[in-house]
């Protein structure tokens, strides 16, 4: 086995070093003309193109049927074998190889009707979404393309639909049991489905496996370079298993050793200097991130800005934002940022502009690349090996970041610049092949819960006693929301809260006049274990939740005439605002409010006081982030500005369902989008041209 496992590692080995003489080459043409027989047997047949007799046939025979100009390697001529072959497959390679364009490929191919592709952010559905409806428009013309799944709908599965969708949006059994037959699945970075208890989101992305692979005729989990996934045993449907370790780009760690923790964001600045071509700069977190830019870049020397999409960013972003705005900052000085607490059309329109705007574009970034965001990056700056502020890196993750690097024809070699400070690891690309378990296959109290395998839980069955309700009414208002330790926590946190947020609910019934913050306050203590700065977080979370829609310069400029944080600092406001409005009060505030509001009606608490929670905040979160209104809510998660949404809306109406729908009223009406952001323009512009 050992003998086996270093040949397969090998043969990637003289790949690298051929691709690497390529790159160094004077003469690339000339270089692989006169090796193109020993690419083409080490199946680079990219790269030896027609330039020997043997590789000319098989790039002849192995032409896309997806896009014209390209030949499959033979690497993903085997993965679509495999495909075919197998009803389940486990399709495990690194970044570079081409594996969304082989499952594209499979589809061009085989034309299955109803396709499911499942994947783990917005952003990815955007990439998916543009390959589809623009990239490869004529291969799927016929198919009508679905971002979500509306309960009210009849959708026609007797006809060809792709529907691109996130974990959270298939666990819901009504929104399950609309999908009545899937021809095809695709589930994206499936690696994520390995256990973290503290993690309700992995919890959700394993629902959504189970709730689909039993529907589907064939499925794919795709996944970066693991070994394998160990107890596949254990599932009723056994997949295949294939990973391969194939890269037609060479991904290369240049170690750069600090013996000062303070000297990581200097030698990132020294790095910048040096080094040509789209590069990628990585920080653990938000934090970190804009204090780099705060302390580093206001040295530089502001840059002149010719792009008018860009110039107009950041006059919206003085009057929606802040002038103070670090992505302003950093724009100003030439720098491009993409990270989480950004809502997804800024992230768009940065991405775009660093991919297509030249060669030598610096991105500023987090761990939100690491899911599967496509970048022209030449190279990447780790400044340090973590995820958030403890989260050290293991190698798996940390090559994972690596592979971001390199682009067939255009970088043929990617460079990671590894800032090694005295207590950070050394990695090793062997020890980055590890092995994963999903939590399906674990002995999980949260899967058997969802899966009606819970009587051999006692600590489960006395809550459901506790809370005086049976089985299925506690998964169907719980469940599939958390994790049983956090249900179990919230609870506690209520009964501990209990008279208080009574008390509150019973003032606000009588004065239906007063203003929602100690009701805010309340619930953040109940749903919250951490709850530091909790007074200026609940200031925010109130004003966000206005109808009125408050931009976030308005909710920083009311803050600072409070007398506790005149003097606070304003990237610290600013970005705990855009967390809070983009992030936290609609993916976790609202659902442990409505698990709250759950369990008090199982306490038998008068409804007309759960009602006022309803009244004064959850329908405010419910009508501000379209919760309810498919039509505005798949605006908003193609990245269409919040602001924006209603004014679109007013111009095109709401009888669109489907990608191409939304896309013909969006170009019919094109004229009339005068009186919206710079975001939201891009956004429709990308979707119509």
């Amino acid at each position: 086995m050992i003998d086996r496992e270093r040949k397969f590692i090998d043969i990637q080995e003289y790949r690298d070093k051929f691709i690497k003489a390529i790159d160094e080459a004077n003469n690339k043409t000339q270089f692989v003309e006169k090796n193109s027989d020993t690419l083409y047997n080490l199946g680079l047949t990219m790269y030896s193109r027609e330039y020997s007799f043997s590789s000319a046939i098989f790039n002849a025979f192995s032409l896309s049927q997806l896009d014209e100009r390209i030949s499959l390697h033979p690497v993903q001529l085997k993965a679509l074998e495999l495909i075919n072959k197998n009803r389940g497959l486990i399709f495990s390679a690194p970044t570079s190889f081409g594996k969304t364009f082989v499952i594209f490929e499979y589809i061009a191919r085989e034309r299955p009707n109803n396709i499911v592709l499942i994947v783990p952010t917005l952003a990815l559905i955007d990439e998916y979404k543009k390959k589809i409806i623009k990239q490869y428009r004529e291969v799927f013309k016929e198919y009508k393309v679905y971002l979500s799944i509306n309960e009210e709908n009849e959708y026609d599965f007797s006809r060809k639909n792709i529907f691109i969708l996130t974990h959270d949006r298939v666990v819901n059994d009504d929104t399950v049991n609309i999908i009545q037959d899937i021809d095809f699945l695709v589930i994206d970075e499936v690696y994520k489905l390995q256990k973290e208890e503290n993690n309700d989101r992995v919890l959700v992305l394993n629902l959504a496996y189970h709730n689909m692979v039993c529907k589907s005729k064939k499925y794919v989990l795709l996944a970066p370079f693991i070994k394998g996934v160990e107890n596949l045993d254990k599932l009723e449907d056994i997949p295949e298993f294939y990973g391969t370790n194939y890269s037609p780009v060479v991904n290369e760690v240049v170690q750069c050793n600090i013996i000062d923790e303070r000297e990581r964001h200097s030698k990132a600045v020294e790095l910048i200097n040096q080094i040509d071509g789209n590069t990628l700069v990585y920080f653990p977190t938000v934090y970190g991130l804009n204090k780099f830019i705060n302390e580093k870049m206001q040295e530089l020397p502001e840059v002149e800005i010719n792009n008018t999409n860009l110039l107009e960013f950041m006059k919206w972003g003085e009057e929606e934002i802040h002038s103070e705005w670090s992505l302003l900052k950093a724009i100003k000085r030439g720098y491009f940022v993409h990270h989480g607490q950004l809502p997804l059309g800024i992230r768009l329109l940065q991405l775009d502009l660093f991919n297509n705007n030249g060669d030598d574009n610096i991105l500023l970034c987090t761990s939100t690349l690491l899911e599967g965001v496509n970048t022209t990056a030449k190279n990447i700056i780790i400044t340090k090996p973590a995820r958030g502020k403890d989260n050290e890196f293991d190698a798996f993750d940390f090559y994972n970041l690596v592979g971001r690097t390199g682009r067939l024809f255009q970088h043929y070699l990617g460079k990671a610049y590894y800032i090694k400070g005295p207590n950070d690891r050394e990695y090793s690309k062997v020890d980055a092949l590890k092995s994963i378990e999903f939590e399906l296959t674990d002995n999980s109290i949260d899967i058997d819960i969802n899966c009606n395998d819970y009587t051999k839980h006692p600590e489960f069955t006395e809550f459901l006693q506790t809370l005086n309700i049976d089985y299925e009414s506690y998964k169907r208002n719980v469940a599939t929301k958390c994790r049983f330790s956090t249900a179990s926590f919230l609870y506690s946190r209520y009964t501990t809260n209990k008279t208080e947020l009574l008390n509150i609910l019973r003032k606000h019934q009588e004065n239906d006049q007063l203003g929602k913050l100690d009701l805010v306050r309340v619930l953040y203590k109940i749903v919250n274990s951490d709850n530091r700065e909790m007074y200026l977080k609940t200031q925010i979370i109130n004003k966000v939740t206005y109808l009125t829609r408050y931009s976030v310069k308005k909710v920083i400029s009311e803050l600072r005439m409070l007398d506790a944080y005149k003097e606070r600092d304003i990237e610290q406001l600013i970005s705990n605002t855009l967390y809070l409005k983009n992030s936290y009060v609609e993916f976790e505030f609202y659902t442990r409010i409505t698990i709250i509001q759950f369990f008090m009606l199982c306490d038998k608490v008068d409804a007309s006081l759960i009602d006022v929670i309803h009244e004064k905040l959850t329908r405010n979160i419910e009508l501000l982030y379209y919760l309810n209104s498919p039509p505005e809510k798949l605006l908003k998660d193609m990245g269409i500005h919040d602001r924006d949404i209603k004014k679109i809306i007013d111009i095109i109406g709401n009888e669109f369902e489907t990608v191409q729908e939304l896309q013909t009223l969006l170009r019919r009406n094109e004229s009339r989008f005068r009186n919206i952001s710079v975001i939201s323009r891009y956004v429709i512009n990308s979707i119509i041209n």
